[in-house]
């Protein structure tokens, strides 16, 4: 699809009236001057939230010596489109109207990235910013010794300008040369902007100090950083975290919920499951989730069975709630939950693609208020890519599905004429897909007037585009668009990857 826009010049033509006339030649050369101002971009269409997404662009994502397929992501913050990958990110306009921007998560080469956190969206003096951050090894330049390290960064999500960057130096914790390995968990407040990460550690030296993973703060204000051994963050709010403690191990019983201070690492609460396995699930804007299992002896039979809890966390107070016990189930169920920022989750389990249950909780009272199993005659569980302002993005086997966040009913999205008017003033799409790049119409606007094609914009090739290469759900979503990252097609041999983004119609 092909945006058109129209720009009209006035011109003003001012006649004598007397009086002195250098004054009147100054104040016409001033107007003629203002009227030949660049015009400026249309505003770019939004909805809040999205109920209809058409493929606007797709780029190219190359495989690296540093990135595979499992290491790079797609993100969404404000109207730019994401794709974090251990080589750092890249940023792209959702209606091209300004150059695509990248920012290197290193650009020293003693110092490896390992892996990095998604992209989170998080506001920082008014402005949309992109907050990341990176696992990585120092290898030590001149008569500095090796250590681990996470570098936070927090970018301006428009141009990638750097808003503030801090490092936290794992040394202290995991001993010289002691590095981390993995993003296990993250968690982050969208108002304030810190982050606390779940690092695993990398070796067993640093899984003895410091457990087999552990929690690293950061402030973009206070430029400060924080370790915080054996515990995984879950959920933040205003500097303080929620996370668990224990060993997660077989007969242990020590899954233990864990409050503490951002900034200092102090612990104010810890509140025991007696869960062999305790693992963070996700958050929302107010409150912290966390999965536990346990292997139990079964009365009814020889074959043991699992014990599953689903905690709900109030990170203020620190109160906790069991949202969802099963008991007696012959697998462990690990929760997955998506917080829509702003009052509703949806948390899902199943693995290798197997989903068991969707299930959607009020994150003001941590209480269940919608859910169903894949023992339902009428409904099938889908896999659960991204939750946005009531509206949960996911998708079955054979198509994708929107859901209501508040009570778990489908939303339709067929139809010739999606509802609403895009806040561009342009008249919304039939909600169709294109398959191949559109050919642009003789009215369409030329890149001499500032307005761009994004279909075909800075290396965009919509020939890359292959719904049967996935159902199209975007995995990040914000009120201009969506985007998800497609395999690439069979014979292409120089991307690993596709990045589709979406933009609103409805």
């Amino acid at each position: 699809m092909v945006a058109t826009a129209a720009v009209t010049a006035a011109v003003v033509l001012l006649a004598g009236c007397g009086g002195d006339d250098k004054k009147s030649d100054a104040k016409a050369g001033d107007r003629e001057t203002t009227s030949a101002a660049t015009p400026s971009a249309p505003p770019i269409a939004s909805f809040d939230p999205p109920k209809g997404l058409t493929t606007v662009s797709a780029f190219g994502v190359p495989e690296t010596t540093t990135d595979n397929t499992y290491s790079t992501e797609a993100g969404m913050v404000g109207q730019t489109a994401l794709v974090s990958s251990k080589a750092g990110l890249v940023g792209r306009n959702v209606a091209a109207q300004s150059p695509p921007w990248t920012v290197p998560s290193t650009t020293v080469e003693t110092t490896t990235t390992s892996d990095h956190s998604s992209p989170m969206a998080v506001q920082l003096d008014g402005k949309d910013v992109v907050a990341i951050a990176y696992v990585q090894d120092d290898k030590g330049n001149g008569t500095q010794k090796a250590k681990g390290q996470v570098l936070f960064q927090w970018l301006d999500a428009a141009d990638g300008k750097k808003v503030a960057e801090v490092t936290a130096d794992l040394s202290s914790l995991l001993g010289p040369g002691g590095v981390g390995a993995d993003v296990v968990s993250q968690a982050y407040d969208a108002a304030t902007g810190q982050i606390a990460v779940g690092v695993s550690a990398g070796s067993d030296g640093a899984a003895t100090k410091a457990g087999e993973s552990f929690t690293v703060y950061a402030d973009p204000k206070t430029q400060k950083a924080t370790t915080v051994p054996f515990v995984t963050p879950a959920g933040l709010l205003n500097g303080t975290v929620v996370g668990a403690k224990g060993n997660n191990a077989e007969g242990a019983h020590d899954g233990t919920i864990v409050v503490f201070d951002g900034a200092s690492g102090k612990i104010s609460k810890q509140i025991p499951t007696k869960q062999n396995y305790l693992r963070p699930s996700g958050s929302g804007t107010k409150r912290a989730y966390l999965s536990s299992s346990s292997y139990v002896p079964n009365k009814n039979s020889l074959q043991s069975v699992y014990n599953n809890v689903l905690y709900s966390v109030d990170i203020a107070t620190g109160s906790v709630a069991q949202t969802k016990p099963q008991i007696g189930t012959d697998d462990a169920l690990t929760f997955t939950c998506l917080g829509d920022q702003a009052s509703a989750v949806v948390c899902t389990t199943g693995d290798n693609g197997e989903k068991h249950e969707i299930l959607g909780i009020d994150d003001n009272t941590g209480k269940k208020s919608w859910g169903y199993t894949n023992a339902s005659a009428s409904r099938v569980v889908p896999a659960v890519t991204a939750a946005f302002h009531g509206v949960v993005y996911a998708k079955t086997d054979a198509q994708p599905v929107l859901l209501n966040a508040t009570n778990g009913e489908d939303i339709p999205t067929s139809g010739p004429t999606p509802s609403g008017t895009p806040s561009d003033g342009t008249t919304p799409s039939d909600g169709t897909t294109p398959t191949s790049t559109p050919t642009p119409d003789d009215s369409s606007p030329t890149p001499d007037n500032g307005i761009k094609d994004p279909g075909s914009s800075f290396g965009s090739d919509l020939s890359l585009y292959d719904t049967k290469l996935g159902v199209p759900s975007p995995t990040a979503v914000t009120k201009y668009g969506g985007a998800y990252l497609q395999q690439a097609l069979g014979d292409d041999l120089e991307n690993d990857k596709i990045l589709i983004v979406l933009k609103p119609t409805a």
